[in-house]
C-alpha cells in the first residue's frame, strides 16, 4: 500500500512538473509570435521608410541637377525639351506620389496594428496586476487567519495545560483518598479481628455464667443479660459500620474510576482535537507555500517579461531614431521648400523660353505646372501632418509604457514589502515556538522538583504517622494483653469462687440432711432456740459469700468500663491525629502554593531587573556620548530613579557641574 502510495503521489508530481512545463512552452511560444510580428512590422515600417528616403533624395537631386539658366537663343530646342521634362517630371511625380501613398499606409496599418498590441498588452497588465493585487489580498488574508489561528492555538494549548494539570491533581487527590481509606479499612479490619476473640470469649464467658445455679438470684441474671445485650449491640453498631464503610469504599472507587475514565476521554478527546488542528496546520502551511511557490514563479516570469518589453523598446527607440536621423522632418521641409523654388525657376526658364510660343499652349502648360506644385505641396502637407501623429502617438506609448514599468516597480517593491513581512513573521513564529516550548520545559521542570518535594514531605509525614500510629497500635495491644490477663485472673477467681461455693452448697446439703435426721432426737432433748442458731449460721455463711462474687463482678465491670474509656480515648486520639495528618497535607498544599507563586514572583522581578540594567545601560551610554547639560541632568534623574539614590545623594549630583 506505501509503494502504491508513493508511485501515486510521484506520478502527480511528474503530471505537475509536465504541465507547467507545458504552460511554460506555450507561453514562450506565443511571446516568439509577438516578437516576430513585432520584428515584421518593424520591417515594413523600415522599408517604407527607407523608399521615402530614396524617392525624396532622388528629387532632390533630379532638381539639383538641372541648369538653373539657359540661352535664350535656342527658343526651339528648349520648347521640345521642356515638352519632353514636363511629361517626364509629371509621371516621375505620379510614382512619387503612388510610393509615398503605400508607404503613408503601411506606416498607418503599422501604427493601427502597435496600437492594438500596446492596448492589449496594457489590459494584460492590467488584469495581471489586478490578479496579483487579489493574490495579494489572499495572502494578507491568510496570513491574518494564520496569525489568528496561531493566538487560537496558543490559548487552547494554555487552557489543555491547564485542565490537564487539574486533572492531575484530581487524580493525586483521589488517590490519596483511596489510600486513606484503605488504610481506614485495614486498621477496622485488624480492630475488627483483635476485638472478635475477646467478645467470643466474653460472650461465652457471659453464656457459661447463664448456666450459674439458680441460687445466685434475679441480679446475675439481669446482669448477664445487661451484657449480652450490649456486645450484641457492639457487635451490630461494628458491622452497620464496617457495611457503611465498604459502601463508602465502593462508592469513592465507583466515582473515581469514573473520574479516571472522564479524564482520560477527555485526554483523548483534547489530543485528538489537537491533532486535526496541527494537521490543519500543516495543510495550511503547505498551501501557502505552494502559493508562494506559484507567486515567485509568476514573479520571475513578470521579470522575464519584463526584461523582454525594455529590450524591445529599447530596440524600437534605437530603429526609431535610426529613422528619424535618416529622414527628419526638417529635411523633408526643406527639400519641399527647395522643390518649390525649383519648380519656379523651372517656371521662370519655361515662361523665359515660350515667349514666341502660342498663348494657348503656354497658358496649358502654366496651369499643368501650378496644379503639379500645389498638389506636391498638399501631399508634402499632409504627410508631414502624419509622421507628426505618428511621433505623437508613439511618444504617447513611450509614456504609457514608462508608467507601465513604474507601476511594475512599485509592484514589485510592494511584494518585495509582503515578503519580507512574511519571512519576519515566520521567524517570530518560530522563536516564539522556541520560547514556549522553552518554558513549557521550565515549567515541566519546576513541576517535577515541586512534586518531588511534595512527594518527600509526604513521605516524611507518613512515616512520621505510620511511627505514632505503630506507636499506639502498641500501647493498645499492650492495654489489650493486660486487660486479658486481668481478665483471666478474674475468670479464675471466679472458678475458685464457684469450686467455693459448690463445696458449701454441698457441706450445707449435707449438714441438712444430717439436721434433718438428728431432728427428732434434738427436739426430744434440746429446746427450739439451739435450731435457729445453727440455721442462722448458715445463712449467714452463704451471703457472705454472695457479697464477695457481687464484689468481684462489680470490680470486674469497673475494669471494664475503664478499658472502654481507655480504647475510646485512645481511638479519639488516632481520630485527631488523622485529622492532623490531613490539616498538614493542607498546609503542605498551601505552602507549596505560595512557593510557585513566590517563584513566579522572583521570576518577574529577574525579568524586570534585566529591563532596568537593559534601561540603565542604555541611558548611562547616551550619558557618555552626549555633550548637553540639560540632557545629562534629565539622565542623572533617571539614573537616580532607577538605581534609588537617597536625596542626599541626588543633591550631591545635582550640585555638580557637568
Amino acid at each position: 500500500m506505501e509503494n502504491r502510495k508513493s508511485d501515486t503521489s510521484k506520478l502527480k508530481e511528474y503530471e505537475s512538473i509536465i504541465s507547467s512545463q507545458k504552460e511554460h512552452i506555450n507561453r514562450y511560444e506565443s511571446r516568439l509570435k509577438d516578437i516576430i510580428v513585432a520584428y515584421k512590422g518593424l520591417a515594413k515600417e523600415k522599408a517604407a521608410l527607407e523608399t521615402t528616403l530614396q524617392t525624396l533624395s532622388c528629387e532632390g537631386k533630379t532638381m539639383a541637377k538641372k541648369p538653373s539658366t539657359e540661352s535664350d537663343g535656342e527658343a526651339s530646342t528648349t520648347k521640345n525639351a521642356a515638352q519632353d521634362g514636363t511629361g517626364a517630371a509629371h509621371q516621375s511625380s505620379d510614382d512619387q506620389v503612388q510610393k509615398l501613398t503605400k508607404n503613408i499606409a503601411t506606416l498607418t496599418s503599422e501604427r493601427n496594428r502597435i496600437e492594438e498590441v500596446l492596448k492589449r498588452e496594457r489590459t494584460q497588465l492590467r488584469q495581471d496586476m489586478a490578479a496579483k493585487n487579489a493574490t495579494i489580498e489572499e495572502l494578507t488574508k491568510r496570513l491574518k487567519t494564520f496569525e489568528n489561528h496561531q493566538r487560537h492555538r496558543s490559548t487552547t494549548q494554555e487552557d489543555q495545560s491547564l485542565t490537564i494539570r487539574e486533572l492531575k491533581k484530581m487524580l493525586d487527590d483521589e488517590r490519596n483518598l483511596k489510600e486513606k481509606l484503605e488504610l481506614q479499612l485495614g486498621d477496622l479490619k485488624t480492630q475488627f479481628l483483635l476485638n472478635l476473640p475477646e467478645r467470643s470469649e466474653g460472650s461465652s464467658k457471659r453464656r457459661a455464667g447463664m448456666t450459674y445455679p439458680s441460687q445466685l438470684g434475679d441480679s446475675n441474671e439481669a446482669d448477664t443479660t445487661r451484657g449480652d445485650t450490649s456486645v450484641n449491640e457492639s457487635l451490630l453498631d461494628l458491622q452497620q459500620e464496617i457495611v457503611h464503610l465498604k459502601r463508602q469504599y465502593a462508592n469513592a472507587v465507583a466515582d473515581e474510576k469514573q473520574r479516571v475514565r472522564l479524564a482520560e476521554e477527555r485526554s483523548k478527546r483534547l489530543g485528538e482535537i489537537h491533532e486535526e488542528r496541527v494537521a490543519n496546520l500543516e495543510s495550511r502551511i503547505t498551501e501557502l507555500s505552494e502559493m508562494i511557490g506559484k507567486y515567485d514563479r509568476l514573479r520571475e516570469q513578470d521579470k522575464e517579461n519584463i526584461v523582454q518589453l525594455k529590450e524591445t523598446i529599447a530596440q524600437m527607440k534605437t530603429s526609431d531614431g535610426e529613422e528619424v536621423t535618416k529622414s527628419p522632418s526638417d529635411g523633408l521641409y526643406r527639400e519641399s521648400i527647395e522643390d518649390g523654388y525649383g519648380s519656379g525657376d523651372r517656371y521662370k526658364q519655361h515662361a523665359r523660353g515660350e515667349v514666341d510660343a502660342p498663348p494657348n499652349e503656354i497658358f496649358d502648360a502654366n496651369l499643368l505646372l501650378i496644379g503639379t506644385l500645389e498638389g506636391d505641396k498638399q501631399e508634402k502637407l499632409e504627410m508631414q501632418k502624419e509622421f507628426e501623429n505618428y511621433k505623437r502617438g508613439y511618444e504617447q506609448c513611450v509614456a504609457e509604457n514608462q508608467k507601465l514599468k513604474e507601476e511594475l516597480l512599485s509592484i514589485q517593491e510592494y511584494n518585495r514589502r509582503l515578503l519580507q513581512k512574511l519571512d519576519s513573521l515566520k521567524q517570530t513564529l518560530v522563536y516564539k515556538e522556541t520560547e514556549f516550548e522553552m518554558k513549557l520545559a521550565e515549567q515541566t521542570a519546576t513541576l517535577k522538583t515541586e512534586t518531588a518535594k511534595h512527594n518527600e514531605a509526604l513521605c516524611t509525614l507518613q512515616a512520621s504517622f505510620e511511627s505514632q500510629i505503630g506507636h499506639l497500635q502498641d500501647t493498645l495491644q499492650k492495654q489489650r494483653e493486660r486487660s486479658l490477663t486481668v481478665m483471666d485472673e478474674k475468670d479464675e477467681e471466679i472458678k475458685t469462687l464457684r469450686t467455693s461455693l459448690e463445696i458449701l452448697s454441698l457441706s450445707t446439703a449435707t449438714l441438712r440432711q444430717q439436721e434433718q435426721t438428728a431432728m427428732p432426737a434434738r427436739e426430744s432433748q434440746a429446746p427450739g432456740g439451739s435450731v435457729m442458731v445453727a440455721s442462722f449460721g448458715s445463712s449467714s455463711d452463704e451471703q457472705q459469700h454472695l457479697i464477695h462474687y457481687a464484689q468481684e463482678i462489680a470490680r470486674k465491670n469497673v475494669e471494664i468500663s475503664a478499658l472502654r474509656t481507655s480504647k475510646n480515648a485512645m481511638d479519639t486520639t488516632l481520630r485527631q491525629t488523622l485529622q492532623e495528618k490531613v490539616m498538614i497535607e493542607e498546609e503542605c498544599k498551601e505552602k507549596m502554593s505560595q512557593m510557585a507563586r513566590e517563584i513566579e514572583r522572583l521570576r518577574r522581578n529577574y525579568q524586570l531587573e534585566g529591563s532596568n540594567l537593559e534601561y540603565l545601560k542604555n541611558v548611562v551610554l547616551s550619558f557618555l556620548l552626549s555633550r548637553d547639560s540639560e540632557s545629562k541632568k534629565h539622565m542623572t534623574n533617571a539614573i537616580a530613579a532607577v538605581l534609588k539614590f537617597d536625596e542626599s545623594e541626588i543633591q550631591a549630583v545635582n550640585n555638580m557641574k557637568f
